[in-house]
């Protein structure tokens, strides 16, 4: 992924939500959950809390990459 924004993740606050154009399907938008490792590095991982869907949806919708409904 190509994040364009990113946000703190309310559930586990050392993590962060990112949203951003995908790098496995030209155009396509992505989130992404995003944990750090030990050198401060974003990790790879396909792996998402539960608990933190809701953020990433929340965060899509506020952003306009997401709409809900008919346009």
């Amino acid at each position: 992924m190509k994040p364009e924004k990113s946000e703190q993740c309310r559930v586990h606050p050392d993590d962060e939500i990112r949203i951003g154009r995908s790098s496995w399907y030209d155009g396509d938008v992505s989130v992404k959950y995003t944990w750090f490792d030990k050198r401060g590095q974003p990790s790879r991982g396909g792996e998402v809390p539960v608990a933190a869907l809701p953020q990433m949806l929340e965060f899509a919708i506020r952003e306009r990459y997401l709409t809900i409904g008919a346009e």
